[in-house]
Order: C-alpha cells, then structure tokens, then sequence
C-alpha cells in the first residue's frame, strides 16, 4: 500500500511540471507589463521570451530583465517580444523566490533569439534558449 501511495505520489508531482509551449501559440504579454525595448527600429534584433504553461509557480509572474533593466513581467503560458540592439546581451530571469538565473547571448543584426523559461515541480526555475 505505501508503494502505490508513494509511486501515486511521485506522478503527481510529475504532473504539476511546466510545459513548453511555442512562442506563436503562447498569450502575448500584456502591454501594462511590458517595460522597455517595445518599439522596434532598423537594424534592431529581435528577442523572444516565452514561459512554460502549467501549475508550478503559476501563481507568481517571472521577472525579466536585459542587461539589468526590468523588461517584462510574464506569466505562465505567455510570450515577450523585445527590439534590442545587435551585440551581446544578458537575459535574466527569477520568479516566486527561485533565484536569478541569466543567460548571455549574441544576436546578429536583424536576427531572431528564442528563450524559454520553465519551471519543475521543486520550483526550480531554468532559463534556456529554444528553437520553439
């Protein structure tokens, strides 16, 4: 009996993971939680932050920022879209008390980097990049 209860247990928590959804099916951000790099201008690169959908850390927005400056508050199932310069960046990430998680990167001029922001069920949450 403890077994089944145990390994009943364990799918449940399983369960409650986040998962990844693509940035063209993900909920836009609404505009009041938008902070910078919104108006896109020539030459400018493109961003795009999308955060998993599920139950774990649902009821908290992650914290986006770049190059140290907030720039979204996004929430589960949602995607951001950001109009940065070309050259190095650094994206963070934290939410619901999990920690700073950054990620650098270097977009070309023009070009287009995808981020995904996940969340497993010991709240853990992991910045990465995506081709979704």
């Amino acid at each position: 009996m403890k077994l089944i209860l145990g390994v009943l247990a364990v799918a449940l928590l399983a369960g409650c993971a986040t998962s990844p959804v693509p940035s063209s099916k993900a909920d836009p951000v609404p505009s009041s939680r938008l902070f910078v790099y919104q108006k896109p201008v020539s030459g400018d690169s493109v961003l795009i932050i999308t955060r998993d959908t599920g139950f774990v850390g649902g009821g908290c927005n992650t914290s986006v920022s770049i190059d140290g400056q907030k720039a979204a508050e996004i929430g589960a199932g949602e995607t951001a879209k950001f109009f940065v310069p070309a050259g190095e960046h650094i994206v963070g990430a934290s939410s619901c008390g999990s920690g700073l998680k950054e990620q650098e990167t270097n977009v070309k001029t023009g070009s287009t980097k995808k981020f995904r922001i996940s969340i497993d069920s010991a709240m853990s949450m992991d910045l990465s990049p995506t081709m979704q």
